[in-house]
């Protein structure tokens, strides 16, 4: 007989907004010790987290998980109601689902639009002029010293203030070429000096203000300049950082070789040269910031995993431009075609890699695709069946998100971890709140 320490008891929840339900999942082991094992379900007081425990000769099994959102009073009655277990497939686990309707008062039912806000990691109103930046694996700091004779000396206590601003979004160059192409008359009634005058001082204006016809990004000295996935700076500004040389970019297989930033001390991949910006860009997932003010403990700096990074930069895409599928690649002929199910899920389960509490991600589902260029430029007369976005990413960056869906999708129930031809994962996402 299988003994007690053996035995193995996996849950899951999920909040399924549109339907204002969490669906939880039990799993037992698929052997014939549990074929009639029938899993005892208690709610909590608070509603909020669930017990699940087995009968003898199991008795002492036992697993409890935080839920997403409270759910109601009467959903104590559906978790005691007997329900048969999903078959299993090729030897799989015995599953159980029970639903649960939310609480009608609970804040996981906000209306959408506050949902998805603030899903980028730092942002310029969370910097300060004092905050730094350094490498993620060996500690270097990145950030010039203004005062120090010596650029490499990065812990001089007198330290140049730096200024952190948001860039725009994506569509924000197009939006101003439109509103300067299209904007309304306003001259009409004047002389045609006095007109002509005015529309030089407006263009004039619009090319000062950075939103002239023309204009574009570049990297400001003593400026930290923020998107989505990197900061821009000047060269002048950066320290700690050698662009690849031309022996190592031939023998490199990663796309970004040609522009790609390395940290002197541990040889990182740390950001890429922006020739267009005339600046370098560094890569939000292998930097860490001090956001805490506090240089001297570890306390003080924080990181971004590459699935969250992506995850913001995915969302920025489906705000900007109402997409839901992507072709996700590294300039290579293969990638990742993915459908982004959920962009605002919560979800709990018992996974030893897991916090006990509830756990915001994007419901992703993803499959690899052999030829990238076949779904992103169809030949004439052989359309795309689908309506994709491209999000081209750097090869290590890539290689990081198709490991977190691959590991994601593990922890998922087994009859949860495939939909159709789609394999389903989750990616990370931030929000301030879980800051």
């Amino acid at each position: 007989m299988m003994q007690e320490s053996e035995v193995s008891l996996y849950l899951h929840a999920e909040f399924l907004p549109n339907i204002r339900q969490t669906t939880l999942y039990v799993s037992l082991p698929g052997t014939a010790a549990f074929k009639d094992i029938h899993p005892d379900v208690q709610l909590s007081q608070s509603r909020k987290a669930v017990t699940v425990s087995l009968p003898s000769p199991f008795q002492d099994t036992t697993e409890t998980i935080k839920l997403p959102a409270r759910v109601s009073d009467a959903s104590r009655r559906a978790l005691q109601t007997r329900i048969k277990p999903t078959p299993k497939a090729n030897g799989g686990p015995f599953e159980f689902s029970f639903r649960m309707q939310v609480d009608a008062n609970d804040e996981a039912l906000a209306p959408r639009d506050e949902l998805i806000d603030d899903f980028v990691p730092w942002t310029a109103d969370k910097m300060s002029a004092s905050t730094r930046i350094r490498c993620r694996k060996c500690e270097q700091h990145l950030l010039r010293s203004s005062t120090s004779d010596n650029i490499g000396d990065e812990d001089d206590d007198s330290v140049q203030s730096w200024a952190w601003k948001d860039l725009p979004s994506g569509n924000w160059a197009e939006m101003m070429d439109f509103w300067h192409c299209h904007k309304p008359d306003t001259h009409e009634g004047h002389g045609k000096d006095e007109k002509e005058s005015a529309l030089r001082i407006e263009d004039q204006t619009a090319q000062t203000k950075g939103y002239g016809a023309d204009s574009q990004v570049v990297a400001i000295p003593g400026t930290v300049l923020i998107d989505v996935a990197t900061f821009l700076l000047a060269e002048s500004d950066c320290s700690g950082l050698v662009k690849v040389n031309d022996e190592e970019r031939k023998s490199s297989t990663e796309f970004f070789a040609a522009r790609t930033l390395h940290c002197t001390k541990c040889r990182s991949i740390i950001g890429m040269e922006d020739p267009i910006a005339k600046g370098w860009r560094l890569l939000k997932a292998n930097v860490s910031l001090n956001i805490k003010q506090d240089l001297d403990t570890e306390a003080g700096w924080e990181t971004h995993s590459a699935e969250v990074i992506v995850a913001a930069q995915l969302l920025e895409l489906i705000e900007r431009e109402s997409a839901r599928r992507f072709v996700v690649h590294c300039g290579q002929k293969s990638g990742l075609l993915l459908w982004v199910f959920n962009p605002d899920m919560r979800y709990s389960n018992s996974n030893p890699g897991h916090s006990v509490m509830a756990q915001q991600a994007m419901k992703v589902f993803f499959q690899e695709t052999d030829d990238v260029d076949e779904l992103l430029h169809p030949e004439i007369g052989n359309p795309s069946p689908l309506s994709v976005e491209e999000l081209e990413l750097p090869t290590m960056i890539f290689e990081a998100t198709w490991t977190a869906l691959r590991d994601s999708n593990l922890i998922l129930p087994t009859s949860a971890r495939k939909f159709n031809e789609w394999q389903v994962g989750l990616l990370s996402r931030y929000s301030r709140g879980s800051a």
